[in-house]
């Protein structure tokens, strides 16, 4: 039941109803676009995600560097964004994968598009 306190600010069984960020919704905004893809590991991971599915411990050995815990975040933020998959099968241990959605996809071709014309254009840094 949601109420209206004498303030006028709604409450919903006592707590204060937010607002919920873009990226909470999945729905990324100009800023949010850029907190999600601009993450040393998203793009590194999204590029390891593509084709078929790729379990936790296996895109932790291909990345090489990353941490568990930075990891774990990186593909929960890309899941809510709806870029990423998580698929479990009820096997003993729980077999998870990961991949990248048709939009992730999209997303991935058009941040290699935009690398490739930063190369043309001399705005890459030698590495």
């Amino acid at each position: 039941m949601c109420i209206q306190s004498a303030d006028r600010e709604s409450l919903w069984f006592g707590a204060p109803v937010r607002e919920i960020e873009p990226e909470e919704r999945g729905l990324p905004d100009g800023e949010s676009l850029y907190k999600l893809i601009g993450s040393r590991w998203v793009v590194a991971a999204m590029r390891e995600l593509r084709g078929a599915g790729v379990r936790y411990n296996a895109l932790h050995r291909r990345l090489g560097g990353v941490s568990h815990k930075v990891l774990t975040q990186t593909l929960r933020r890309l899941q809510r964004a709806g870029i990423v998959t998580r698929r479990v099968w009820s096997t003993n241990p729980p077999h998870v994968e990961y991949a990248l959605t048709p939009r992730g996809l999209e997303l991935l071709e058009n941040i290699e598009r935009l690398e490739r014309w930063a190369g043309a254009q001399g705005l890459l840094g030698s590495a």
